[in-house]
């Protein structure tokens, strides 16, 4: 009988040589667990899922989760030979989604844990590229994170902007890849920010099951070298599209973004933004994709999918070319024809995947200039790299 145990459950006496510290292996897993927030109850869940799945890992790769949730702030190592274990409680409940605390975290781990090859998993609450207490008009909004400092399952608390998230990843080893396991943060203008950080970037432009990816079954597909992005994608999907997932979810949106592509993206983009946003305007909407509305959820602007805005609203001359762009830049998705919405409450349809990316744009409006999106936004590297500036905007 197989014996898995969640790094919420300590060892007695934890094995300090766990995961070989010192030596560099062939791949170091890292995921970054913030759960002081409503989803701290799937987070002994997952973690049980990764012990699980180690059993299918190679030899010569190590997973080092983080993991700050309603019993303590620790740090868990395990290997396919070595179950995953606790080898250090943090004195006092740190805020993880705190730049330092991140910093320190990471910058522990790869130095302790090095690697040929680095992968890193955000898991927590997430929404995009819109900044927390950016501008004073600026609705509330997670953007990566939210720990609320006491344990429990509120969702006010500190949340982490990516400029800042860009910022400190820059100092750290390049990773092969960076999976955010968290809702809408497959937007064009993340991947942008982020795209000197990692060779690639896996997220969803919509809301997430609960419960995330089923580690136990995509562990190989993130620790191989090189990581198998387009087999992660896939299991992610089929596992909540076939009913095979804990909970009743209809489906999965995912993609997978090559960052060496994302400038020449971003120039193969500027007429088309010029097209669609020149004289300060904002293109009709109607019948184009989108992954979530804010005339439902206020405090979210429209997630439209790039793709199939341009699609819909440009020349076909100009969409084709671009789209050859879109390919180098995006060259996996797994759009489900559905997916379940906490916050229409219904499921939602994906209805023309042909001509989706998986990949949003942020629309920008009037009625997000009164919120201070806008302006945030000029703050954003994408706005500068497609000189969104020239729009009036």
């Amino acid at each position: 009988m197989l014996f898995v145990m969640s790094c919420k459950d300590e060892p007695l006496t934890p094995a300090q040589t766990v995961g070989h510290p010192g030596d560099t292996l062939q791949r170091t897993l890292i995921v970054y667990m913030a759960a002081e927030n409503s989803l701290l109850s799937f987070a002994p869940l997952d973690s049980l899922e990764l012990a699980e799945g180690l059993a299918q890992v190679g030899d010569d790769c190590r997973l080092v989760l983080f993991i700050d949730d309603a019993n303590s702030t620790r740090l868990c190592v395990g290997t396919k030979d070595t179950p995953l274990q606790t080898i250090l409680t943090y004195d006092r409940n740190l805020v993880s989604t705190d730049s330092a605390t991140m910093a320190s975290v990471l910058s522990y781990i790869v130095e302790r844990y090095p690697a040929r090859h680095y992968g890193l998993v955000f898991w927590s609450h997430a929404s995009g590229w819109i900044f927390q207490n950016g501008t004073r008009a600026s609705a509330p909004r997670r953007t990566f994170g939210i720990d609320n400092g006491h344990r429990s399952s509120s969702n006010t608390g500190r949340e982490m902007n990516i400029p800042v998230l860009r910022r400190l990843l820059e100092e750290l080893p390049h990773f092969d890849y960076l999976f955010f396991d968290a809702c809408f943060m497959q937007n064009i203008e993340v991947a942008y920010e982020l795209r000197n950080c990692a060779d690639y970037i896996v997220a969803s432009p919509a809301e997430i099951p609960g419960n995330g990816a089923p580690y136990h079954e995509v562990l190989p597909q993130l620790t191989a070298v090189p990581a198998d992005l387009e087999g992660l994608i896939n299991a992610y999907a089929d596992y909540y599209v076939t009913g095979e997932g804990r909970y009743r979810f209809a489906g999965a949106e995912l993609s997978v973004v090559r960052t060496s592509k994302l400038e020449a993206l971003a120039v193969a983009s500027r007429p088309l933004i010029r097209q669609l946003f020149g004289g300060h305007t904002t293109p009709l909407t109607y019948g184009v994709q989108f992954y979530v509305a804010s005339a439902v959820w206020p405090t979210f602007s429209e997630g439209f999918d790039m793709e199939n805005l341009f699609y819909r609203c440009c020349p076909p001359d100009d969409y084709a070319a671009w789209k050859v762009a879109l390919s180098e830049a995006v060259p996996f998705k797994r759009l489900t024809p559905q997916w379940t919405s906490a916050f229409t409450l219904r499921p939602m349809q994906v209805s023309d995947a042909d001509h989706c990316s998986g990949v949003t744009l942020f629309v920008p409006s009037a009625s997000f200039e009164e919120r201070g999106w806008t302006q945030d936004y000029r703050r954003l590297e994408w706005y500068d790299a497609v000189q969104m500036n020239e729009t009036g905007w």
